[in-house]
């Protein structure tokens, strides 16, 4: 697998950005992925399999995260991978990357959400060893 940033191809990380966070607005999406353009603590990547894009990694430096205790922590805002591409240990792979990406950023934890009903993506999680801290519902307000 190779990992390419995602700025290098825009409709695509768009497209995939839109499988991926369904619920959001285009407007979010568009606006969301020029501020991770911009960010020295966010980075976005396509997954290649056998030169075929497969999927989306989103990705981010945290320095603070619930259950954690070290500072930065890497953090998987988003993982993707296409339908059809799935159970066939890709997903495992992407994360022994990402692993390999925060080690490399100095960080000794790794952490990511999932929605309360994506019951498929917590077991997911929970097969690669990632442990359960929380279940909360965010809100957020505009100031």
């Amino acid at each position: 697998m190779e990992f390419v940033g995602a700025q290098s191809n825009y409709d695509l990380w768009f497209k995939l950005r839109r499988a991926l966070y369904h619920d959001l607005s285009e407007e979010f999406d568009h606006e969301e992925m020029l501020q991770i353009e911009k960010s020295d603590w966010q980075e976005s990547f396509l997954i290649i399999n056998n030169g075929v894009f497969i999927g989306l990694v989103e990705l981010s430096l945290r320095n603070m995260v619930d259950g954690c205790l070290s500072s930065p922590v890497a953090y998987i805002e988003g993982i993707y991978i296409i339908e059809g591409q799935r159970g066939k240990g890709l997903g495992k792979g992407a994360i022994e990357w990402i692993k390999e990406w925060a080690r490399s950023k100095g960080c000794t934890e790794l952490a990511s959400d999932v929605e309360l009903t994506n019951i498929g993506s917590q077991r997911f999680h929970e097969s690669l060893g990632f442990q359960e801290t929380y279940r909360v519902v965010e809100y957020k307000m505009d100031l």
